[in-house]
C-alpha cells in the first residue's frame, strides 16, 4: 500500500525516475515505469503481455481500486511474474586458432548474438 500524501513523488523515488509512465493492467493493477528508461546501452528490456512496446528500468506494480486510485496488489507474485518476459542479448564469441611456430593461441574473430527470453526469477 502506498503511504498517504504525495503518491506521485513517492512512486518516482521507488522507480528512481524523474518521469514515470503508468500502464493499466487488466483493470485491476497499475504498472509504474521509468518514462525515459529506453536508452542506449541497456543490458535487457522487459515485455509486458498485451503491451505494444518494451519497458526498461525499474518497474513498480500497484493494485487499483474502483475509483482508479493506487491500492494494494490483489494478484499473487507468481501471477504478476507471468505477465512479464525479460529479453536480453547473449554474446557468443567465435574463436580462431592461431599456429605460430611452436605456439598455439586463440583469438576472438567475431561475436554472434542471440536473444534470450526468460520469465522473472522469483526470490522468496
Amino acid at each position: 500500500m502506498l503511504p498517504a500524501g504525495n503518491h506521485t513523488e513517492y512512486i518516482r523515488k521507488l522507480v528512481r525516475a524523474s518521469k514515470v509512465a503508468v500502464i493499466s493492467i487488466e483493470d485491476a493493477h497499475l504498472l509504474y515505469t521509468d518514462n525515459n528508461g529506453l536508452i542506449d546501452g541497456l543490458s535487457s528490456v522487459t515485455d509486458l503481455k498485451g503491451h505494444s512496446s518494451p519497458l526498461a528500468g525499474n518497474l513498480l506494480i500497484a493494485g487499483r481500486d474502483e475509483s482508479g486510485a493506487a491500492a494494494s496488489v490483489s494478484a499473487g507474485i507468481d501471477d504478476v511474474a507471468s505477465w512479464f518476459t525479460i529479453i536480453r542479448p547473449v554474446f557468443l564469441p567465435v574463436f580462431e586458432t592461431l599456429r605460430e611456430s611452436q605456439m598455439l593461441s586463440t583469438r576472438v574473430i567475431r561475436l554472434d548474438v542471440r536473444i534470450e527470453r526468460s520469465i522473472p526469477n522469483i526470490i522468496r
